[in-house]
C-alpha cells in the first residue's frame, strides 16, 4: 500500500512539472517571436526590484542593482520549473504563495534568502513566519547557490514585468 502511494505522488509530481513546464516553453516562444525593435521596448520597461523594506534573514545583504539580464532570466526559468513550480505559481496559490507581483512586495535580498535558506528565514524573519502561518506546508531547502537564486530572480523581474 505504501508503494502505491509514493507512485501515485511520483506521478502526481511528474504531471505537474510537465504542465509547468510546458508554460515555460510557451513563455520562451511567444518571447523568441518577437522582433528586434519589440525585443529591445520591454527591456526599457522591465520593472525594478522593491529598494525599500526588509533583507530577511540569511547570506544575502546587498544586493546591486543591473540592468535586465535576458540570458540570466532564461536560465531562471530552467530552474524555476525545476526547483520552484511543483509549489509556486503565477495565476494561482498553490502548496506556496503566488508569485505574482512578489518583486513589488519584497526585496531582492528577502527573496534571496528565502531561496537560498528558507529554515533560517521561517525561525527569524517576521514577515516569514506571518506568511509560513498561511500554507500548511513550510518552505524546504533547495541546495541553491547565489548564482541559482539571482537567476530565478531575474525570471522573477521578467514574469512580474509581463504582467504589470
Amino acid at each position: 500500500m505504501k508503494n502505491r502511494i509514493t507512485i501515485i505522488l511520483v506521478c502526481f509530481g511528474f504531471i505537474v512539472l510537465l504542465a509547468c513546464a510546458d508554460n515555460g516553453d510557451k513563455k520562451k516562444v511567444s518571447t523568441g517571436k518577437a522582433t528586434e525593435p519589440a525585443a529591445a521596448s520591454p527591456a526599457t520597461e522591465m520593472l525594478d526590484y522593491k529598494t525599500e523594506g526588509a533583507k530577511g534573514v540569511g547570506p544575502v545583504t546587498s544586493f546591486e542593482h543591473k540592468p535586465f539580464d535576458a540570458q540570466l532570466a532564461n536560465r531562471g526559468v530552467e530552474l524555476f520549473v525545476s526547483k520552484c513550480a511543483m509549489c509556486h505559481g503565477f495565476d494561482r496559490t498553490l502548496v506556496g504563495p503566488s508569485l505574482d507581483g512578489v518583486i513589488k512586495r519584497r526585496t531582492p535580498e528577502w527573496i534571496m534568502n528565502m531561496m537560498l535558506d528558507p529554515a533560517t528565514m521561517l525561525e527569524k524573519d517576521p514577515d516569514a513566519k506571518a506568511l509560513s502561518k498561511e500554507f500548511a506546508s513550510p518552505m524546504i531547502s533547495l541546495g541553491m547557490q547565489q548564482e541559482d537564486a539571482r537567476a530565478i530572480l531575474e525570471y522573477l523581474r521578467e514574469r512580474n514585468s509581463a504582467t504589470k
